[in-house]
């Protein structure tokens, strides 16, 4: 009898342990949930959201990449010619690229910012708007990118040691490659006729052997965008290169 009430106690103690370690285990788990929610909304509450829209005179939206430069910032407008960034300085620059067109554009404290571009002469009007002001987060969570793997430096082009451009991109992006005499990506399928990738430098479509490698600022690898026409659908390779002044303070 004596044992039987002895298990009793051992079995009852463990119960209670155990029920005390699963409400312990509940309330640990409502504090990291509470915990993650509260680091969320404070990670939110820093950011500071920057709408903009880009649209031609007759108000018809340009889909283009907007940069901001000196900076690993970029996004794309949709349709409409909307897009979202954050953090925006006031002294930022935006750089604004349509198809072989740039267009530069000082943030110069707006909050917002409406861009009418008038594309034939490259003129523009820009303003803030309180409209696009009210958006918030709307249109930063679904367009704004900071991925820039694909992004390679024009110190690390010269670092590898090749005299050409094509073979030091090569070299840093092995995912570039000759096929059948064309300079293609392996992860893209021709779609028109051809699969060769379309090369700019600075805008403007050039052989990239031309240019000395010394005077490449930066290479941007594009896997395919319909921002560049029919040719840009198989990647496009864009090469910027050093301003005059850049050039001389080397």
């Amino acid at each position: 009898m004596t044992n039987l009430a002895t298990l009793f106690c051992i079995l009852t103690k463990n119960l209670y342990l155990y029920e005390c370690k699963q409400k312990t285990s509940l309330i640990m788990r409502g504090l990291l949930i509470a915990i993650f929610v509260l680091l969320g909304i404070i990670g939110a509450s820093a950011q500071q959201p920057f709408n903009g829209r880009i649209t031609t005179p007759e108000g018809k939206g340009i889909r283009a990449r907007i940069y901001v430069e000196n900076s690993d910032k970029q996004t794309f407008s949709d349709g409409k010619g909307r897009f979202g960034l954050t953090d925006i300085k006031s002294d930022d620059v935006l750089r604004i690229v349509y198809k072989r067109t740039t267009l530069t554009v000082a943030v110069n404290n707006r909050r917002s910012i409406d861009i009418v571009w008038q594309l034939d002469d490259n003129d523009f009007q820009a303003n803030e708007s309180e409209e696009l002001m009210n958006y918030g987060f709307g249109y930063v969570k679904r367009r704004e990118s900071l991925d820039y793997t694909s992004g390679i430096s024009g110190d690390r082009l010269r670092a590898t040691g090749a005299k050409g451009v094509v073979e030091a991109i090569q070299m840093c992006y092995p995912g570039l490659r000759y096929i059948n005499g064309e300079l293609c990506l392996l992860t893209q399928n021709s779609i028109n006729g051809s699969s060769a990738v379309l090369i700019l430098v600075d805008g403007n479509e050039i052989n990239p052997d031309m240019i000395n490698i010394n005077d490449i600022k930066s290479v941007e690898i594009i896997k395919g965008s319909n921002m560049y026409g029919f040719r840009g659908a198989n990647g496009v390779v864009l090469i910027t290169t050093l301003s005059a002044k850049e050039i001389v303070g080397k």
